[in-house]
């Protein structure tokens, strides 16, 4: 469950965070199963509020991917192949990633992106369609 908490109090190694009244219910039944299972520990990832990527017709999800399916037509890649390369590119703008156990970088999967990251991989399939000697339509 993703939702906005207000921080209420902070100092260098401790938190309290305000849970909105919609996060009650699930954050009472987290901590149950934790306690049934008697782990005493939990994952929580804390950023800046962002807007995410926007999907359905005419949004940023569906640019992203008409460039992408324009580029396989004439490359002859697979589609997934492409997005790979692109989010790969996009690191030098800054797009996002995490490091697996083995040191390799993986860039964040498409699903968890804001509205600018998107951007970032609209930008750089963008470039790889010059690069490829692609001229891509913006309406298909």
């Amino acid at each position: 469950m993703e939702c906005n908490v207000d921080l209420v109090q902070y100092s260098h190694n401790q938190v309290t965070l305000e849970l909105p009244a919609v996060a009650e219910d699930a954050w009472a039944a987290l901590v149950q199963r934790l306690q049934k299972k008697r782990v005493y520990q939990v994952y929580l990832k804390m950023d800046y509020p962002r807007r995410p990527r926007t999907t359905g017709d005419l949004s940023q999800n569906h640019h992203l991917n008409g460039h992408i399916a324009q580029i396989i037509k004439v490359t002859g890649d697979e589609f997934d192949d492409c997005k790979a390369e692109i989010k790969r590119r996009a690191l030098k703008r800054g797009y996002p990633f995490r490091t697996d156990s083995w040191g390799n970088v993986v860039p964040q999967s498409e699903a968890d992106c804001s509205t600018v990251e998107c951007a970032m991989l609209i930008e750089e399939a963008h470039d790889l369609a010059a690069f490829c000697g692609v001229r891509l339509k913006e309406t298909e």
